[in-house]
C-alpha cells in the first residue's frame, strides 16, 4: 500500500495497492504477470481500477504510474531508488535513464528477452544480473508449474557456477509442502551441486563439473585456471569482478570426483601422504593400470615399495605364467620372492606350480650389459608375443603434466585427483579395444609370413644334426632359465693389453733363446710401436683441446693447451730419436716432405709408422708385424668403448627425458652427455685410424678380407641399439654393424670355424624367436578379442544384477526407479561396446586365414611384396613426357 501526495500539491491524493504474482520456475527470457489496484479519491468518494501488466524487466516497474505524475528531479531520484532497491535493477541500466532525466518505462517494450548478462538501456547493451533481468527459479515443482508458498534462499542473492559464467539469481525452495526432499536434495534435483549441506548460497552445475572433469583429463589444466577462465567470462574487465568462489568450487570438484567414483566402482577409501613421486603396476598388454597397484614414493624406487604394490595387484590373481617387466629387474628380481614371502606368504607368485619370468621393457634394455640384453628381453621370451614392456611410460606422458597442480594439493585431495586420472586413463584403453587389438592383429598377421618364412629358408642351410643340438639347448633354456643361454656367444676380443703383454713374453723368450733384436737397452721393437701409437692418441687429444680454443678463451685455458703442445713436442724429439735406429730411412722420408712457411703442430706431424711408411721405403718387416697386431686390437678397443658409452648416453638421455625438470637439472645432464659424447668422439677418431692403418700394413704384409672384418665406420654408424638411421623408423630400423661384428681376429682356425658356427646359432635362434614371438602375438590378440567380448556381455548382466538387488535400508519407490535406470544405463552401454566390437573385429578370421596360406604357400607372400612393390613404385615414379622428334616440334614460348 502506498499513498502519493505529488510534487505540486495539484495532484489528487490517491491509494494505490500493487499485487505481484510470479511464475513458479521462471525461465531466462519469460515474462513477470503483475496486478495493480488503485483507490482514486473522487467527489463522491473513492475510485477503484483493476490493471495487468506483462513486464519483460522486472515486475516492481510497473508498481508506478509514471504517466500520472510531474516528478521534481529530487523526487525522480527517490523513486528510481525505490525502483532500483525492490526490483533489483542494476545500477547501470538505472543510470542510463537517470542521466537523460527519464522516468522509468512502464512496460518497456524495446529492452529485447534477456540474454544472459545483458540488459538494453535504449543505446547500447549494459551488463547485468540474470536477477536483476527479473530470473526467479522456482525449486520442488514442476516447470510452469507455481508454488503457492516459496522459500526464498536465504539473504536471497543465490549463486551459480556455470560453463559461461557465475550467476546471480533469485532461487525460491518449495515450502508448500509439494515435495518432502530438503534444500539440497530439490537442487540436486535441477542438476544443481550444492557447496554446503545447510542454507546453501552458492552451487555448481551438473554441465560444468563434467566439463571441468573432461578438460583436466585432456589438458590437465588446475580448478584454479579453470575458475579464472569462467570468472573472466564473467567480467574481463575488474570493474565488476565477481566475488571469489574459487574455495567453494575446489571443494565441489572434490565432493564431485569422490561421489562419482564410489558411483563407478568399488572403492577403498585411505589416507594420502607426502612423496616424491608414484609408482605404479600395469598390464603391460593393455597399458592399463591394476587394481590396489599406486603407491607414493618417498625417497626414489625403493624395493619395499614396488614389492608392496606387486603383492597387492595379484591379489587373488589365479594365472600360472607371470612376464613381470621393470627397467631394473635384473637386480630387483634377486631376492624378491625371500621379501614377498616376508610380507605375505599367500602371494600367488609364492605357489609351487606358478611360473616367473623377469623381464626388462625393450627401450631400457640397451641400456644394460649384454648379459642382461640376452637373458631378460621380450623378444627372446616364449609367450611374450610382441609386448615391449613400456606401459608405464606411455602412462607417465599423460599424467605428468598433473604434478604442477597436484604438487600444491592436500594429501587427500591428491590422492583423489590422481585416481580419478586413473579410472579415466583405464576408461579409454577400454573403449578403444576395438581399435588398439585390430591394429596389434593386422600388424603381426601382415608380417608373420615374412619372419617364418625366413627363420625356413635358413634352417635349409644347417645341417639337421647340429639343428637337433641346437633346439635340445635352446628348450632346455626356454624350460628353465637357469641353463645356459643360447643366446650368448663366446667372444674372443683382444686388447692392446693383452697384446702387449703377449709381445711382452715373447721378447722375454728371445732374449732367454739369445736372439735379441733390440737396437737399444731401453726401448725393444715392441715398446717402441706402442710408444708410436701413444703418441698418436696424445695428438688427437691435443688437436681436441687444440680446437676448444676461442677468441675469448680465458688465459688459464690458453696456458694448459701451451704446456700440453710443448710436452709432446719433446716426445716427439725422442720418438724420432728412438725411430731412427730401427728405421734408419725414416730420416729420408722426414726431409722430403714438403716444407711450409710456418712449423707445423705437434698434432699434425707425421710419425712414420710402419703403416705409414707402407712400402715407400725397406725397412724390418717384423715392425709391421707388431704393428699389425697392435693395430687390431686397437681396433677391437675403439668399437668396445663406442659401444659402452653409446649405452651410457642412450640411458643419461632416458633419465633426461623423464625424471630431470628444471634449469639446473637439465644443464648439469646435458653437461654429462657433452662428456660422454666427446670420449665417443675420441673413440671414432681411434677407429677410424686404425682402420687406415690395418688397410696398409694388410697391404704390406699380404692379409686379407680385413676390409670385410673392419667395416668403415660412417656417423650414420654411430647410434645405440634402439636408434634408427636418419629418415628411417622403428619398422625400417636397422641395428648399426658395430652391434654385429664383434670377434677376434687373433684366433686360431679351429676357432675361427667355432665362432662362426657360433654366430650361425644365435642368428638361427633369434630368427626362431621372431617368427615364434608373431605367432604368439596373432593367438594372444585373438584370445583377448574373446575375452573382451566375454567380460562386455558379464559386465552388462552384473549392472542388471545390481539394478534388481534387494537393499539392506528401505528406499523410495523414485530413488529405487533411478538406480534401476541408472543400472540399465551402464548395461546398455556394455552392450553396445560389445556389438561394436564384434562388427569391428569381423575381419579377423579372414586376417587369420591369409597368414597361414602365406605360411604355407610362400608363393603367396612373395606375391603380395610384389603387388605391394609395384604400389609404391606407380605412386613415386613421376610422368616423363616424350621428347618432341625434332626442334620444329618445341612449343613457342
Amino acid at each position: 500500500m502506498g499513498r502519493n501526495q505529488g510534487g505540486s500539491g495539484k495532484k489528487k491524493e490517491k491509494l494505490k495497492c500493487v499485487t505481484h504474482v510470479p511464475l513458479t520456475a521462471v525461465r531466462q527470457g519469460s515474462s513477470a504477470t503483475v496486478k495493480v489496484k488503485k483507490l482514486k479519491v473522487t467527489e463522491t468518494g473513492f475510485k477503484v481500477t483493476d490493471s495487468s501488466f506483462h513486464s519483460d524487466v522486472n515486475a516492481a516497474i510497473a508498481a508506478f504510474t509514471w504517466k500520472e505524475n510531474n516528478l521534481s528531479d529530487s523526487q525522480l531520484d527517490v523513486v528510481w531508488d525505490r525502483v532500483r532497491q525492490s526490483g533489483g535493477w542494476d545500477q547501470g541500466y538505472v543510470d542510463s535513464f537517470i542521466n537523460q532525466g527519464m522516468l522509468p518505462p512502464e512496460n518497456d517494450p524495446e529492452l529485447p528477452k534477456a540474454k544472459g548478462k545483458g540488459s538494453w538501456n535504449g543505446a547500447h547493451f549494459v551488463q547485468s544480473s540474470l536477477k536483476s533481468l527479473g530470473l526467479r527459479i522456482q525449486l520442488g515443482h514442476l516447470p510452469e508449474e507455481r508454488c503457492p508458498r516459496p522459500n526464498t534462499t536465504w539473504g536471497d542473492d543465490f549463486v551459480i557456477i556455470d560453463i559461461d559464467q557465475i550467476h546471480a539469481v533469485g532461487l525460491d525452495y518449495c515450502g508448500y509442502g509439494q515435495t518432502s526432499n530438503g534444500q539440497v536434495e530439490q537442487l540436486l534435483q535441477r542438476r544443481l551441486y550444492p557447496a554446503t549441506v545447510v542454507n546453501p548460497k552458492t552451487a555448481a552445475t551438473f554441465r560444468v563439473l563434467e566439463l571441468f572433469e573432461l578438460l583436466q583429463y585432456e589438458s590437465k589444466l588446475s580448478t584454479y585456471e579453470f575458475y579464472q577462465t569462467i570468472s573472466r567470462l564473467t567480467d574481463n574487465t575488474g570493474l565488476h569482478a565477481p566475488k571469489d568462489r574459487y574455495p567453494t568450487l575446489l571443494r565441489i570438484v572434490h565432493q564431485w570426483r569422490h561421489l562419482k567414483m564410489l558411483k563407478r566402482a568399488d572403492m577403498r577409501l585411505g589416507q594420502g601422504y607426502a612423496s616424491s613421486g608414484i609408482a605404479t603396476v600395469e598390464c603391460s598388454r593393455h597399458n592399463a593400470k591394476r587394481p590396489l597397484a599406486v603407491c607414493d614414493m618417498q625417497r626414489g624406487e625403493r624395493y619395499c615399495n614396488m614389492d608392496y604394490i606387486t603383492i597387492l595387484s595379484l591379489q587373488l590373481c589365479l594365472l600360472k605364467l607371470f612376464l613381470i617387466s621393470y627397467d631394473i629387474a635384473c637386480q630387483w628380481f634377486i631376492h624378491l620372492l625371500a621379501r614377498i614371502a616376508q610380507i605375505d606368504p599367500s602371494c600367488p607368485l609364492l605357489q609351487s606350480d606358478v611360473e616367473i619370468r623377469f623381464l626388462v621393457p625393450k627401450f631400457h634394455l640397451p641400456a644394460h650389459v649384454p648379459a642382461c640384453r640376452n637373458r631378460f628381453a621380450f623378444m627372446l621370451t616364449p609367450g611374450a608375443g610382441l609386448g615391449d614392456g613400456e606401459a608405464p611410460e606411455r602412462g607417465w606422458g599423460e599424467l605428468n603434466p598433473l604434478a604442477t597442480s597436484t604438487r600444491e594439493m592436500g594429501p587427500g585431495t591428491r590422492r583423489d585427483t590422481l585416481d580419478y586420472h586413473f579410472g579415466d586413463y583405464n576408461w579409454r584403453k577400454i573403449i578403444r579395444l576395438g581399435d588398439s587389438l585390430l591394429k596389434k592383429l593386422v600388424t603381426a598377421t601382415s608380417e608373420v609370413a615374412e619372419h617364418v618364412i625366413a627363420h625356413q629358408e635358413l634352417e635349409a642351410t644347417i645341417d639337421p644334426d647340429q639343428l637337433q643340438s641346437w633346439m635340445e639347448a635352446m628348450l632346455a633354456w626356454e624350460l628353465d632359465p637357469t641353463s645356459p643361454n643360447p643366446y650368448e656367444v663366446a667372444v674372443k676380443t683382444p686388447t692392446q693389453a693383452a697384446v702387449r703383454r703377449q709381445l711382452a713374453e715373447e721378447e722375454e723368450r728371445a732374449l732367454k733363446m739369445g736372439a735379441d733384436v733390440s737396437l737399444s737397452d731401453e726401448v725393444s721393437p715392441c715398446s717402441l710401436i706402442a710408444m708410436g701409437i701413444d703418441l698418436e692418441g696424445e695428438q688427437r687429444s691435443l688437436k681436441s683441446l687444440t680446437k676448444s680454443l676461442w677468441d675469448h678463451s680465458q688465459d688459464r685455458q690458453i696456458t694448459r693447451v701451451k704446456l700440453r703442445s710443448n710436452a709432446l713436442t719433446r716426445k716427439l724429439e725422442e720418438w724420432f730419436s728412438l725411430l731412427q735406429l730401427y728405421i734408419p730411412t725414416s730420416v729420408f722420408l722426414r726431409k722430403r716432405e714438403p716444407q711450409k712457411k710456418e712449423s707445423p703442430k705437434p698434432f699434425e706431424v707425421r710419425l712414420w709408422l710402419p703403416s705409414q711408411i707402407g712400402k715407400t721405403v725397406s725397412f724390418d718387416i717384423s715392425l709391421a708385424e707388431i704393428e699389425y697386431k697392435l693395430r687390431n686390437a686397437q681396433a677391437h678397443e675403439a668399437l668396445g668403448v663406442l659401444r659402452r658409452n653409446l649405452q651410457i648416453r642412450a640411458t643419461l638421455y632416458d633419465v633426461k627425458d623423464r625424471w630431470l625438470r628444471g634449469q639446473g637439472a637439465n644443464t648439469r645432464a646435458l653437461n654429462a652427455i657433452a662428456t660422454v659424447q666427446a670420449r665417443i668422439a675420441v673413440a671414432r677418431d681411434e677407429y677410424r685410424q686404425a682402420r687406415t692403418a690395418l688397410l696398409s700394413l694388410a697391404d704390406l704384409l699380404g692379409h686379407d678380407k680385413v676390409d670385410q672384418e673392419f667395416l668403415p665406420l660412417e656417423d650414420q654408424d654411430i647410434r645405440s641399439m634402439t636408434e634408427a638411421e636418419p629418415g628411417q623408423g622403428e619398422t625400417r630400423r636397422r641395428l648399426s654393424w658395430i652391434w654385429r661384428r664383434v670377434n677376434a681376429a687373433d684366433a686360431t682356425e679351429e676357432e675361427t670355424k667355432a665362432f662362426v658356427a657360433e654366430t650361425i646359432r644365435v642368428e638361427w635362434g633369434k630368427s626362431r624367436a621372431r617368427a615364434q614371438r608373431y605367432q604368439e602375438e596373432i593367438k594372444l590378440v585373438q584370445e583377448e578379442m574373446n575375452r573382451t567380448l566375454r567380460f562386455f556381455v558379464w559386465k552388462a548382466a552384473d549392472w542388471r544384477s545390481k539394478g534388481l538387488a534387494v537393499w539392506m535400508k528401505p528406499i523410495s519407490v523414485e530413488h529405487a526407479d533411478g538406480l534401476k535406470a541408472y543400472a540399465e544405463h551402464q548395461a546398455a552401454l556394455y552392450e553396445s561396446l560389445h556389438n561394436a566390437f564384434k562388427l569391428q573385429w569381423r575381419r579377423v578370421p579372414d586376417l587369420v586365414k591369409s597368414a597361414n596360406d602365406e605360411i604355407e604357400r610362400p608363393d603367396l607372400f612373395y606375391q603380395r611384396k610384389q603387388q605391394e612393390f609395384e604400389k609404391r613404385k606407380k605412386k613415386t615414379d613421376k610422368p616423363v613426357l616424350p621428347l618432341p622428334e625434332s626442334a620444329d616440334n618445341l612449343p613457342n614460348v
